[in-house]
């Protein structure tokens, strides 16, 4: 779909296609809103370029700037987290029985019990505001996460996935976000200390707190399927249009790997799994975190033990930004 309107992405380097190269995994960073400066930006890709493999064994393979108007005209944060943005709004009705036994285990309350509900419920019978809802500190004894949901206790009440409202808040019309792709062949490992590298640097130039976790003020792809999530939303072609599948490296390896389309677009909307482990046994887990750092056969062996798959609703995202 081609975008002909004003507050267009600059693509500065433009994405090459999948990669050839066996082991090689392209690995998403973005800048979030309150963080995307040139200074920060600066930060990140002089880590990379002090780095010795820099070059050889990894490259910047994509630069755009996507200005905050486009983004909410086409709903890209609501799109890339719209488990989540369900879970926000519907709270415990869409616990799984699985994940209702890892509640009660968590927090030492019956579900059945608990008063249990979504981050913009929270919002009116907490009177908090969104970044106030988030920023509430809690002990790690009140906070936990299921099939990659949060729930934070906050006095009597235990709040889904709490984190969202001030994600969307933030990303208004006068921001934007840096967005890169590092084509790594060296695997999560060597990344994640890059990682790490990105984080002090930011702390060494005050532009981070030292008790904030990167996460804060960026995003990287934690894993192979977590990469298609972030490709097909925020990689912008040079006609101004959205990246398919078939730009992207890793559903290139999976339908190579006899994966067809329709699975790997279905196993990315609808992550909560369960997967054979050990034969008889199985698990309920949520795919980008159960693959998290995982290589890509690794990956593609973990999505072959698929058992069976939660498919929730899904909803229109318009209505959530006007209940922040």
């Amino acid at each position: 779909m081609a975008i002909v309107r004003d507050g267009l992405p600059r693509v500065l380097v433009p994405y090459p296609g999948p990669a050839t190269e066996e082991h090689a995994q392209d690995i998403f960073v973005y800048l979030r809103p309150e963080t995307n400066d040139v200074r920060v930006e600066s930060a990140v890709l002089k880590v990379i370029e002090d780095c010795p493999a820099y070059r050889q064994k990894m490259n910047l393979v994509y630069l755009a700037n996507l200005p905050g108007e486009f983004i909410i005209h086409h709903h890209i944060v609501e799109k890339h987290y719209a488990l989540k943005l369900e879970f926000a709004v519907h709270g415990k009705h869409l616990f799984t029985t699985e994940m209702k036994r890892r509640f009660s285990r968590a927090f030492g309350v019956p579900f059945q019990e608990a008063q249990i509900i979504g981050s913009f419920e929270a919002l009116r019978l907490l009177d908090l505001r969104p970044e106030e809802l988030f920023e509430h500190w809690v002990p790690d004894t009140d906070l936990t996460i299921i099939d990659g949901q949060s729930v934070k206790r906050i006095r009597d009440y235990f709040i889904v996935n709490y984190d969202i409202p001030a994600l969307l808040h933030k990303n208004s019309r006068g921001t934007d976000i840096a967005v890169m792709i590092f084509r790594v062949e060296l695997g999560y490992t060597f990344f994640n200390e890059l990682v790490e590298q990105m984080r002090d640097s930011l702390i060494d130039r005050n532009l981070l707190n030292p008790r904030t976790p990167p996460s804060r003020a960026f995003h990287y792809s934690k894993g192979p399927f977590e990469q298609i999530l972030d490709g097909i939303g925020y990689l912008v072609t040079p006609d101004l249009s959205f990246a398919s599948l078939d730009d992207l490296t890793f559903p290139t390896y999976l339908r190579r790997s006899g994966v067809d389309v329709q699975t790997i677009y279905g196993v990315v909307q609808h992550p909560i799994i369960e997967f054979g482990v050990d034969g008889s046994e199985s698990v309920e887990e949520n795919l980008f975190t159960y693959t998290q750092f995982d290589d890509y056969d690794t990956a593609v062996r973990k999505l072959n033990s698929m058992v069976s798959q939660v498919v929730l609703p899904r909803h229109a995202p318009e209505h959530t930004l006007a209940q922040i």
